[in-house]
């Protein structure tokens, strides 16, 4: 059963005539019977009575008209959402991201998107895992590149589709005086730009200080977002961790060091965070597939 013969049927059930209905989709009298003579033998039904009177619709036809008239107005639809989807006119997508994302696949993604969806509204904010967790329950975002520790919390109430692992590093600025520092003892007094929040790779290394029986640092500044840290650390002796993958991001790399002291480096996943039971808009499905196969490549 194809559109076309659809489209002739309800003409001629509205119009109740196979010539007038001809005339008002512009075809040929031949063709619209050949179209009610198809869906007749397709369905193996009568669908019209003919007499000197002119037709009439059969009960079978009217069952089907009921069917066919719904079945369009579904169509109408499905193709005015793909209208609005494709020109992005009424497409929004909101997403977090981790200073990793951020600075590797983001533009890239974004650029992609754009190719798709080229009017939609985009919003894209800092994905540091404690302010991801509470925007996605209330809905401010879609869905979130994150970084997620094994066994993190939040299972229950959060999907996390892990895309690839994250390994982590202490980093100070260049020309630190302790850059080639070797021991945790040598380190520990200095002050420390840290975002401890419950779940995060920070707190999964002062965990391993704790479970190694090492010092937790004392001097601590509390950062909730990447900028701050990253600044902060470029332009005084203070000491983050962060992504490993970041000394290889230009202007990144160029301003700070690894210092590769003694300690236990947490490994996290780095992955599509939603909250669970929440399916995506078909714009946020769109972009998450774009993260994934721009991740893949970045492998």
């Amino acid at each position: 059963m194809k559109d076309h013969h659809l489209r002739a049927w309800l003409k001629v059930a509205e119009l109740r005539s196979i010539r007038a209905a001809a005339r008002s989709l512009h075809l040929s009298q031949a063709a619209v019977t050949k179209a009610i003579k198809e869906l007749e033998t397709e369905l193996a039904a009568p669908l019209l009575t003919r007499s000197s009177k002119g037709i009439a619709i059969t009960e079978c036809g009217e069952h089907l008209t009921v069917r066919a008239r719904l079945a369009q107005a579904q169509l109408a639809l499905a193709r005015q959402d793909i209208l609005q989807l494709l020109s992005g006119a009424q497409a929004r997508v909101a997403v977090g991201v981790t200073p990793m994302v951020m600075l590797s696949v983001l533009p890239d993604v974004l650029n992609d998107f754009r190719q798709t969806m080229p009017a939609a509204k985009v919003k894209v904010s800092e994905g540091l895992l404690a302010a991801v967790q509470p925007a996605l329950r209330n809905g401010t975002l879609d869905f979130a590149l994150a970084s997620r520790m094994p066994g993190g919390s939040g299972a229950h109430e959060f999907e996390f589709e892990a895309l690839r692992p994250l390994e982590f590093m202490i980093a100070c600025r260049r020309g630190h005086p302790l850059a080639r520092a070797t021991r945790w003892d040598d380190i520990a007094g200095c002050e420390w730009l840290l975002n401890a929040s419950g779940g995060s790779h920070t707190d999964a290394f002062l965990q391993g200080l704790r479970a190694n029986g090492l010092k937790e640092p004392e001097r601590v500044i509390d950062c909730d977002t990447f900028g701050v840290m990253w600044n902060l650390m470029t332009r005084s002796d203070a000491l983050i961790i962060c992504p490993s993958g970041m000394l290889g991001v230009k202007p990144y790399g160029n301003e700070a060091r690894r210092i590769r002291a003694d300690v236990p480096m947490p490994v996290a996943s780095i992955g599509i965070m939603t909250l669970r039971g929440t399916p995506l808009s078909l714009a946020a499905a769109t972009m998450a597939d774009l993260f994934r196969h721009r991740m893949a490549r970045a492998a």
